[in-house]
């Protein structure tokens, strides 16, 4: 029964080790390819954000021209509004000499 029981401890024994074995080679590599994937991802982000900044910047200069063109509506806008004002005032004045003007002639 000796035998048996030094059999069996050897058994379990070296199974244990050959399963340990077995655990540490898939550890490591597990490891390296979680390494590996984790690169990949990295750089796949990397290549993302270097995507999304080019994006934002063209967004950021297309807002900049944006604004010069509504600043140059504004301008002319303005410029139009202050004509307009010096326009009516014009026919404002030749309506009343032409008024001036009917109520001697007629």
């Amino acid at each position: 029964m000796e035998i048996n029981i030094i059999v069996a401890v050897s058994l379990v024994l070296g199974s244990a080790s050959l399963f340990g074995l077995i655990v540490g080679i898939f550890s490591v590599y597990n490891g390296r390819a979680t390494r590996r994937l984790i690169i990949e991802e990295e750089k796949r982000t990397h290549e993302i954000l270097v995507g999304i900044k080019d994006i934002l910047k063209e967004v950021r200069e297309t807002s900049d021209k944006s604004i010069e063109l509504l600043n140059k509506v504004r301008e002319t806008s303005d410029r139009n509004a202050e004509m307009l004002s010096r326009n009516t005032e014009m026919l404002n004045r030749n309506t009343e000499i032409l008024d001036k003007i009917a109520s001697k002639v007629f």
